[in-house]
């Protein structure tokens, strides 16, 4: 996950203290199209600013990793108009998805991956899959689950046939 990074931070805090001194110029100068333009600027960047606060506040206050850093990347993007989160270029498939391709339980798929080692140390990641934090289909608790790629696909496959 890309991180705002300070400089970027005070750039934009300078842009919101220019375009409010920029606007008391203007009235000074009784310039109305200016005062107009600048007021709807300020109007806008404050919106930006209490809606990434909102998004801030509500990460800070949700127990899931994965859901804080999702609402963090939220906020700096309504900041900055900048994506702070990689789009994903990977398809990644759960062992149920898996066991409906292959025709095998979810339950098989995952011995199967424990069996030939597929999966990465908690929390990580490989050519054969990632670790992700889901919900649990027996609680409201948050679960690593072991999501598989077509790497991954296929070595399920492979040791099947064999």
């Amino acid at each position: 996950m890309k991180i705002m990074d300070d400089d970027r931070a005070w750039d934009i805090y300078d842009e919101l203290v220019d375009n409010y001194f920029n606007m008391r110029v203007a009235i000074k100068e009784n310039k109305p199209a200016i005062v107009n333009q600048e007021r709807l600027a300020i109007m806008k960047d404050n919106s930006a600013t209490r809606r990434a606060n909102i998004l801030y506040k509500i990460a800070m206050a949700t127990e899931s990793t994965s859901s804080k850093e999702a609402l963090l990347a939220k906020a700096a993007e309504v900041l900055t108009g900048e994506m702070t989160i990689p789009v994903m270029k990977i398809k990644y498939y759960s062992a149920g998805e898996v066991g409906k391709k292959l025709g095998i339980s979810a339950q098989k798929v995952g011995r199967i991956a424990n069996k030939l080692g597929l999966k990465a140390e908690q929390p990580g990641q490989n050519k054969y899959g990632r670790w992700a934090n889901s919900k649990s289909q027996y609680s409201d608790k948050e679960v690593p689950q072991w999501l598989y790629t077509d790497e991954g696909i296929k070595a399920v496959k492979k040791e099947l046939e064999e």
